[in-house]
């Protein structure tokens, strides 16, 4: 449960390292080394969501707490892995940006509730 816990809470900082970087390159967008800079970052989400799902998805299925179900936090991860690729961009629409920021921000947070 402690390991869950501690994804969780590496998720919920990816998702807000990802929003900084998107309203920094919406302010004023900067140019980026592919292989320097994007795809570490990218990885690193993929690689934690990856390892967040692997262990929720069997504590959600037996411990089945309300309001969360597996095709929910399958999405989360699809959701901050885009928005990973996304935040590079400043020119992504803000309110579909916002919208799968809040929405893997609040799924996060509900995991860390059920799990406490």
């Amino acid at each position: 449960m402690s390991e869950i816990k501690d994804l969780t809470i590496n998720m919920l900082e990816h998702n807000e390292a990802i929003w900084e970087l998107y309203l920094a390159n919406r302010a004023d967008q900067q140019t980026f080394d592919f292989y320097k800079d994007m795809k570490p970052f990218v990885d690193a989400v993929k690689e934690t969501s990856d390892q967040w799902l692997a262990l929720v998805i069997p504590w959600v299925n037996t411990a089945r707490p309300t309001y969360l179900g597996q095709a929910q936090l399958e999405q989360v991860a699809e959701n901050i892995q885009m928005i990973a690729v996304s935040a590079f961009n400043g020119k992504s629409f803000y309110k579909h940006f916002n919208d799968h920021y809040q929405s893997v921000e609040y799924t996060l947070k509900r995991v860390l509730e059920k799990a406490l």
